[in-house]
């Protein structure tokens, strides 16, 4: 019984898996995950995951690359988009997602209940992270607000691909 695991008035840090829709109210969940460029990250996992979607050589090649670059404490859930990564790239994806969850966890520490510990980037953001990868020739981008923010990201996540960004001007 939930009265068994939680006493009133806890913190627990949670997830939001779905909105609230009319009178029923958000999908909450203890298993945390946080998207990355090229996996999902899992925070007290312990386990890894390889997209089915991806070649036999390849998924042996990534998990080779997972134990060395996945810490102890966590897991990992490839995606589709980390075919042909380097050991650099997910190792990297792997640090900025941890520190990600170090982030959380001081928030979570000083917050008062409730409040919002961490959002998913708008839009913009999110279609760069799911789909603008090495087989893009150029990304266009009109609007200075978003370019900006699109550069910081890249320069953070993928700085090999900023040179493919493009300014519209016009």
């Amino acid at each position: 019984k939930i009265e068994q695991a939680l006493k009133s008035g806890q913190s627990v840090v949670v997830q939001v898996t779905k909105d609230p829709v009319g009178h029923k109210g958000a999908r909450l969940t203890s298993q945390i995950s946080l998207p990355g460029r090229f996996m999902v990250y899992v925070p007290d996992g312990g386990s890894a995951g390889i997209s089915r979607k991806l070649p036999d050589t390849e998924r042996a090649r990534l998990k080779a690359i997972l134990k060395r670059v996945t810490p102890e404490d966590a897991g990992v859930i490839i995606r589709t988009a980390a075919e042909g990564a380097t050991e650099e790239e997910l190792s990297a994806d792997v640090q900025r997602l941890q520190a990600e969850w170090e982030a959380i966890q001081r928030k979570a520490a000083k917050a008062s209940p409730p409040a919002l510990l961490h959002g998913e980037p708008d839009l913009v953001i999110r279609v760069v992270r799911d789909i603008f990868n090495e087989d893009f020739t150029s990304l266009v981008v009109q609007g200075t607000e978003e370019w900006d923010r699109i550069e910081s990201y890249l320069g953070d996540v993928a700085p090999d691909l900023t040179s493919r960004l493009v300014k519209h001007i016009g």
